[in-house]
This record gives structure tokens, C-alpha cells and sequence, in this order.
């Protein structure tokens, strides 16, 4: 699915993209690329390809041009921030922590080389929010409901009654998703109910292992009424890289981009 494809010359193909759809066609060195995009809360469990079949007359077709033979459809996160509202009340004691996996919508690249790409989209909308305290300062964002794939306490120090909501699993594994282990922990003196938690992507890599697309695990320490996130670890050997996250150098910190999310957080 994730690996390099070499398309037969004048013929359409189709990756089945959990209710979304990408297509390609190769004309020698003239391409054609279209994406059928679905809302994200709609997306399915049908996944494959690539497989011969061409798109809807109505479909939008992208052109590009380049010499090659194989082609990769890669899978990255969005370069905008997730947002991610529990549907339900969250709450964790001070010194505390919860853990559970959130699932992303990809931005997904029809690609002859990492420099070369030949069309992209984020086959699954979501709509957008604003971060930040004003207009003036903050940025744009795509705003997800958190849907937790499981959750669990870390070390057993987040009550039954304090996380009942977050147990639950919808055991959901969609593989055109990228799947992310987080991290909350309550590093202040009283009880943490966060609204919303933010994602910036730009140090986190995305896998693949077995056709599942995962990412870096995610901290996100509150400190002082501040969200402090940080890569808690890498996944394990034997997971492909697909697309390395951006790594900072000695003395910054992936911090500086971090908001109050309990405090400064408006929705357009």
C-alpha cells in the first residue's frame, strides 16, 4: 500500500482509502492524479490497493509532469496544528497522567521522489479552528472530536471516577490513519480539565508496520497553566520510516510553540 508502485502506461489506479479514494494515471512522463475526499466523522473500513479503476466523471483531475517509473503514495501530518475536544469531560487529579491513542487524518502525496511530488491532498475534511489569545497572535488549525482508541493510567494514578470517559476503546484501526500515543500529565496543584488539546506536528515521524501508519509517542505536561509538549519516545524497531518529523536544534525546544489551551483557545 505505502510501498513504491511502478502503473502500466495509460491506465488508471485506485488506493481505497477508508471511504476516501486516491487514483493516478501514467501517460509516460505526463500524470494525472484526483482524490475523492470524505468527511472525516464518515470515513470507513474499506483499505487497499493499488488496483486498476478509474475515477468518477466528476472528479477533479490534478496534471503534473516527470520522468519516472515508480511512484509512491506517502502518507505525512498535516503541516497545520490538530486540535483535538474530548466529546466528554476529562479530568485528571494534580500529579497525575492518562494515556491514550488518537487517530489523524494524513495528508496524503502521490510522489516520483520525496522532491517530486505530483499531487497531494488530505483526503478526509475536518473543519478548521483558531489558537490563540487574540486575533492578531495565533494561528489556524484543524479542530478534531477526540475519539479515544484506548486510554489507560500511567503507572495506575489516574482514578477510575476522574477518567471514566477516556477508557473507553473504540477499538477502531483504520490504516489510512496515523495513529498517535499521547500523554497527558497534570504537573500543577489542582484538578486538570483541559477542553481541547494541541498537536503541532512538526517533530513527530510517521511508520509504517504491517500497514498500520504510526507516529511518535506525544507528552503533553501542563505546568503553570502552560502545555509543555515534548516526543516522549520513538516507536519500536522494525517500523519503515515514511516521513521524518523536523529536529531542533541544541537549545530550542519544541515548547516555544506551545499555548495555553485551557485559557487561550477561540473558535471560528
Amino acid at each position: 500500500m505505502w510501498h513504491s508502485f511502478k502503473p502500466k502506461n495509460a491506465e488508471w489506479y485506485r488506493w481505497r482509502l477508508n471511504g476516501a479514494a486516491a487514483y493516478l494515471r501514467r501517460d509516460r512522463e505526463a500524470w494525472r492524479a484526483a482524490f475523492k475526499t470524505v468527511p472525516f466523522h464518515c470515513r470507513g473500513g474499506d483499505f487497499g490497493g493499488p488496483e486498476a479503476a478509474c475515477p468518477p466523471e466528476d472528479l477533479p483531475v490534478t496534471r503534473a509532469w516527470g520522468a519516472g517509473e515508480s511512484v509512491f503514495l506517502h502518507p505525512y501530518l498535516s503541516p497545520l496544528p490538530y486540535v483535538l475536544r474530548p466529546r466528554e469531560r476529562l479530568r485528571i487529579a494534580p500529579g497525575r497522567s492518562c494515556r491514550f491513542a488518537v487517530a489523524l487524518p494524513p495528508l496524503l502525496r502521490f510522489e516520483l521522489a520525496p522532491e517530486r511530488v505530483l499531487a497531494e491532498e488530505m483526503p478526509f475534511t475536518v473543519s478548521r479552528t483558531f489558537v490563540g489569545p487574540n486575533l492578531m497572535h495565533g494561528e489556524i488549525c484543524h479542530s478534531l472530536s477526540l475519539v479515544f482508541e484506548h486510554c489507560a493510567p500511567r503507572h495506575d494514578d489516574v482514578p477510575d471516577d476522574d477518567d471514566r470517559a477516556a477508557r473507553r476503546g473504540t477499538g477502531e484501526a483504520p490504516s489510512a490513519l496515523i495513529h498517535c500515543d499521547i500523554t497527558v500529565v497534570n504537573s500543577t496543584k489542582s484538578m486538570l480539565e483541559p477542553e481541547s488539546l494541541t498537536i503541532h506536528p512538526e517533530p513527530l515521524s510517521v511508520y509504517v508496520h504491517r500497514d498500520r501508519l504510526v507516529t511518535d509517542a506525544l507528552a503533553l505536561d501542563f505546568v503553570d497553566g502552560e502545555c509543555r509538549p515534548r516526543v516522549e519516545r520513538t516507536v519500536a524497531p522494525g517500523h519503515r520510516l515514511v516521513s521524518a518529523g523536523v529536529k531542533y536544534r541544541a537549545g530550542e525546544s519544541f515548547a516555544r510553540r506551545s499555548v495555553d489551551i485551557i485559557k487561550d483557545i477561540t473558535s471560528i
